[in-house]
């Protein structure tokens, strides 16, 4: 067998449709860090710190994009600390 006979499936993001190597799986979707980004604090998160963020993913129990946007800071707050992560925030408003 060849190499061409084997397709290699395109990763592709499930909110802006691009392709791309490296995406997060957020519930059921694979989402780029550019459309995680979009969401001021865990964009924040997964920038600086990864294992946080897929803590926090596991224990908020997001199941989707859609619900990762509607992510408050007091939600994330109540599940980690995260000035114990060196994570500090300003207090929203």
């Amino acid at each position: 067998m060849s190499w061409k006979a084997h397709e290699i499936p395109k990763m592709k993001c499930e909110n802006c449709k691009k392709e791309s190597q490296w995406l997060e799986i957020v519930g059921s979707d694979f989402i780029c860090r550019r459309c995680i980004g979009k969401h001021r604090i865990m964009g924040l998160i997964l920038r600086t710190h990864m294992d946080t963020f897929n803590f926090l993913v596991r224990n908020l129990k997001i199941k989707n994009y859609e619900e990762l946007m509607q992510i408050r800071q007091e939600e994330i707050e109540k599940v980690s600390d995260l000035e114990k992560h060196g994570i500090f925030l300003k207090k929203e408003e």
